[in-house]
């Protein structure tokens, strides 16, 4: 059956979801049930992220954070993140504080020039086309005075229009160049009214308009963000070394595209969780970014470092067109929230910020991957991910964390811990409290019936005997294990793990041995006398090592090791713990 639909915006939100979960969703109910708890409870603010798109049924959550500490230009802040990604906003945070002491950031805006284009194509007279613009030029201004008027009031507006010939890379291609300044506001709009006004009073019979757009490569609207100190100030056990390889490390992104992507990457994890949180365009900011870092014919570094007179510096010059005013930085509560956190920035003062949080994060990448390993710090917040992905409770969560303080995070790692701490307790025998093991073994009679396994009561307490006996020399065993197979088997004994159901030794027959006593009660009680001796030929030969038929040559403690794991494997045999 077909699952395309019409008149699907026509629906309610309810019928959307309801639409949705009859075609692609297995549990309808559990699928209802997480759409609407993202829902706001407050109606009205619910329906103003519903108008932000179309077709909304719920609201998608991503992590609000803040890193403190950042000096700009001698002016304190602590800047809004919103970013999934675990490491971003403690890294800034902790390269904010690192900086905070050394002179913090430095940052200008070298301009704000934006870009919108008019393409179009023209088969005839290049200089009849250039006489013709020319000659309109003046027109082509006043075409938008209507809507540039209130951002010519702010100081912004249109700078220039320029007739630009492209017909060396497509036959009959031209362009009308346009730059803008539009001051606090991205600017989106206005860009693209202004250059739609312009080709409807351009075109004529001979010029055939293709489309009007803004660019979001704007090389020209740039901010220089820095941070420097003397060598020696960067601190650490060997602070030249630790310059050098980060100047190294800057130089391989300069030149090699496969890591000054990820380089990149790095950089724009700080930008854009400060775009977000400000209700601005990152998807915009990334491309623009990635353009200019390709603006040479090859991708390389947006960010640099210099080692001079003692002196370590690094920078970032990249492309920033956003806004403080107008789009969703108006509409959406926790923008504005962002922007009055940042003090109520101008859009200039909002680029130095973003270009500082992008450097910052590059920063601590940097150190992180000339220094311990990028995953170090990484996996350590990854850590609480994965805990909350196992849905771990409090308790839970303060344990594996202690555990991983000093060890490498993995993701394997941390589920084996964590199945350890779910894994029902053991309640190990001590098998050396004789009194424990009598009272214990008392409770079977010859009807009792094993859980698993095909030995009866008694059998089992026979085996317990027969086993100790080998430990005490008085049943010889020829058996051979070799070194190799020892060695392997062996550190199972230093585990927590149990021997498994079904584990049999090789000396042992496929049928339980025959009864030697008479009743359980004589079979404790020979147990009982082989327990004794076990610990009293240990204690006369401290030195004393007897071979077992499966781990091979063992020593006391190793034989103690043993013990309990093969007293509690026949004592929850028959339920006795």
């Amino acid at each position: 059956m077909s699952k395309l639909i019409s008149g699907f915006s026509k629906f309610s939100k309810e019928e959307k979801i309801n639409w949705l979960t009859e075609n692609y969703f297995q549990n309808e109910a559990e699928t209802v049930k997480i759409i609407t708890q993202y829902w706001n409870s407050d109606k009205d603010l619910q329906q103003l992220h519903d108008d932000f798109i179309e077709n909304t049924i719920s609201n998608f959550y991503m992590p609000y954070g803040v890193a403190p500490n950042f000096i700009i230009n001698d002016k304190e802040y602590a800047i809004p993140m919103v970013v999934e990604e675990s490491s971003v906003v403690a890294a800034a945070s902790l390269v904010a504080k690192f900086w905070s002491t050394r002179g913090g950031f430095k940052t200008i805006v070298i301009g704000t020039e934006k870009i919108g284009q008019v393409h179009f194509m023209f088969s005839g007279d290049k200089s009849d086309l250039e006489n013709y613009f020319n000659q309109n030029k003046t027109e082509l201004f006043a075409s938008t005075a209507s809507i540039t008027k209130n951002m010519e009031k702010r100081g912004g507006g249109i700078l220039d229009i320029q007739l630009v010939d492209k017909t060396n890379k497509l036959s009959n291609y031209y362009q009308l160049h346009v730059t803008f300044e539009t001051k606090d506001s991205m600017g989106a709009n206005f860009i693209n009214s202004c250059l739609e006004a312009i080709a409807t009073k351009f075109e004529k019979e001979d010029i055939e308009i293709v489309m009007s757009i803004l660019s979001n490569y704007i090389p020209k609207c740039l901010v220089r963000a820095e941070v420097s100190c003397k060598i020696d100030d960067l601190g650490g056990n060997n602070p030249q070394k630790f310059a050098e390889k980060f100047y190294q490390a800057v130089k391989i992104a300069e030149i090699e595209p496969y890591r000054a992507v990820t380089h990149n990457k790095g950089i724009m994890n700080g930008i854009d969780a400060v775009v977000l949180a400000t209700g601005n365009d990152f998807r915009a900011i990334e491309a623009g970014a990635h353009a200019y870092a390709s603006r040479s014919g090859e991708y390389t570094s947006l960010s640099h470092c210099e080692i001079k007179n003692d002196i370590f510096k690094f920078w970032i010059e990249i492309p920033l067109a956003i806004g403080t005013v107008g789009g969703l930085t108006a509409l959406h509560p926790m923008a504005k929230l962002s922007l009055e956190m940042l003090q109520k920035p101008s859009a200039r003062t909002l680029m130095q910020i973003m270009a500082s949080a992008g450097l910052a994060q590059n920063f601590a990448a940097l150190r992180a991957l000339t220094t311990k390993g990028i995953q170090h710090g990484h996996m350590k917040m990854h850590l609480q991910n994965i805990l909350n992905q196992f849905e771990a409770n409090e308790e839970e969560k303060e344990i594996v964390t202690a555990y991983f303080d000093k060890r490498t995070v993995t993701h394997s790692a941390v589920v084996e811990k964590i199945n350890a701490l779910r894994k029902p307790q053991i309640n190990w025998v001590n098998f050396l409290d004789e009194d424990f093991v009598r009272a214990q073994l008392s409770k079977l009679n010859k009807n009792t019936k094993p859980i698993f396994g095909s030995m009866n009561a008694q059998q089992m307490i026979e085996h317990l005997s027969d086993v100790t006996q080998i430990a005490n020399g008085n049943w010889n065993v020829d058996v051979f294990v070799s070194d190799t197979k020892a060695a392997r088997r062996k550190p199972f004994l230093e585990t927590k793990n149990e021997l498994q159901i079904g584990f049999k030794a090789s000396f042992l027959a496929e049928e339980p041995d025959k009864l030697k006593f008479s009743s359980i009660k004589e079979s404790i009680n020979d147990l009982i006398k082989q327990i004794e001796i076990f610990t009293t030929v240990f204690m006369e030969d401290k030195n004393r090592t007897v071979v077992h038929p499966f781990f091979g040559e063992l020593d006391f403690e190793y034989w103690k090791k043993f013990q309990v794991k093969h007293f509690t494997h026949h004592f929850k045999q028959f339920n006795l713990v």
